[in-house]
């Protein structure tokens, strides 16, 4: 009967170990399952009959410390330190910081057609546009009205 409920702990460990990999909470919950019938069967098996009370409830304590104690570790050290180095990145991207923002009445060039949407270069600098007037050339000459998020409103001149 101790085999047994030795595997079944080790069982419910394995399976609440998966539930890092696995979504759905089915895995856990059979683990948390498996865990509880070693409880049980450790408190209330024919075969533990010559067990006093307190040897049953001392395994059922080292039962739910020890799965307590590897899940613990489990989390702690493996699946957070080490899944995290391999699933996460971490380099970044050297970008050119550009200007954010040009300041209305600040003069530039369509970069494409604007429809009324379209890129124009302001300052130096190429910016994401919508034409006020709903459409103008590229290379037509326009005029920054206001900043709304995203792009910037401007006219054709």
């Amino acid at each position: 009967m101790l085999a047994s409920i030795a595997i079944l702990t080790l069982f419910g460990i394995l399976l609440i170990v998966l539930e890092t990999f696995l979504p759905g909470w089915v895995a856990g919950i059979l683990g948390a399952m498996a865990i509880t019938a070693a409880l049980w069967l450790s408190l209330t098996s024919p075969e533990l009959v010559g067990w006093s009370s307190g040897q049953r409830v001392a395994l059922a304590l080292g039962i739910v410390v020890s799965a307590l104690l590897v899940i613990i570790l489990w989390l702690r050290w493996f699946a957070v330190k080490f899944l995290r180095r391999a699933l996460t990145l971490t380099t970044s991207i050297q970008t050119q910081h550009a200007a954010t923002s040009a300041a209305p009445g600040s003069r530039g060039v369509a970069l494409t057609q604007l429809r009324p949407l379209g890129r124009a270069e302001i300052n130096g600098h190429r910016f994401d546009v919508r034409c006020q007037s709903g459409l103008a050339e590229a290379g037509a000459p326009v005029e920054v009205i206001a900043t709304e998020p995203g792009n910037l409103l401007v006219r054709s001149l």
